[in-house]
């Protein structure tokens, strides 16, 4: 039988006389199972940890209850400042929190690193969280993400070469980290039930990353999927570069369409647009 806490949620919206923001994407999770397993995967013990979007603190409390060593919980919405208030002074030397937009904070003024990232995203922050995330990997040091999207969101991630799905986001995120799929979340097992299912995935930084100028890496990501049904050498054209040279020197045939070539194929391409371009200006 599906253990909820459908009735204990209902109880904290009643309590402070609120309903979900329909435009801050707030889809809350009521499914004990799923909130297990999601604190299980994330493996919280003796870890720093940050929630993003905590709300009314369901998972908050079960991370709580597997010991780590301190709990960050940022929060857009203010309606939840009594609720999260609640949570610090019962857990005063485990817990803080901030109301604040996640996506205009400045993560490098932590005071903790290497910290754990859990967090039920809002839908419509997804992207844009895990993109800035990965992006400042190297200046921002998490250890890991166990993170819950929209399952559109994950199969784009997860895309392999060759693909409908596989493009921009695919390629950045694999760029620098591991992905692993845990599992599917049914839109039964959230308050409101949103239209579309979740999946829950782990993220995990590479040991041994790609020597390249990021920067340059999704600059020509970018240009090559702005039309994807063009070929690589089309998109590329773009560039004020010799572009059968780059080609050619990249090992990749110039009829190709930028959703068969796969992350060393971008690499190379990466790279010796750089030697190319250094060599002719």
């Amino acid at each position: 039988m599906k253990k909820n806490n459908d009735k204990s949620l209902k109880k904290i919206f009643d309590e402070l006389d609120i309903k979900p923001r329909k435009h801050l994407g707030q889809n809350f999770l009521h499914d004990l199972n799923i909130i297990k397993a999601i604190v299980k995967v994330a493996n919280v013990e003796n870890e720093n940890v940050i929630e993003i979007g905590p709300g009314p603190g369901n998972l908050t409390e079960l991370l709580i209850k597997h010991r780590p060593k301190t709990i960050f919980a940022i929060e857009k919405d203010k309606s939840f400042r009594k609720r999260l208030e609640d949570i610090k002074i019962n857990n005063i030397k485990l817990f803080k929190y901030k109301i604040d937009d996640v996506l205009n904070y400045d993560f490098t003024k932590l005071e903790k690193k290497n910290y754990k990232i859990v967090s039920n995203l809002p839908y419509n922050i997804s992207v844009p969280f895990i993109s800035y995330m990965i992006k400042f990997q190297n200046t921002i040091k998490w250890k890991d993400m166990t993170l819950m999207v929209q399952k559109e969101v994950a199969d784009r991630i997860l895309a392999d070469t060759g693909t409908k799905n596989y493009g921009r986001l695919s390629l950045m995120v694999s760029l620098k980290n591991h992905v692993t799929k845990i599992m599917n979340v049914n839109p039964t097992c959230f308050f409101p039930r949103p239209k579309v299912d979740s999946t829950v995935l782990k993220i995990i930084p590479k040991k041994d990353i790609y020597n390249l100028n990021q920067e340059i890496f999704e600059k020509i990501v970018k240009i090559c999927f702005s039309q994807r049904r063009k070929t690589i050498k089309n998109n590329l054209d773009q560039l004020n570069i010799d572009t059968r040279l780059l080609l050619k020197q990249s090992k990749i045939d110039a009829s190709m369409r930028p959703e068969n070539i796969d992350l060393e194929g971008f690499c190379r391409l990466s790279i010796n647009y750089k030697k190319i371009f250094k060599a002719h200006f």
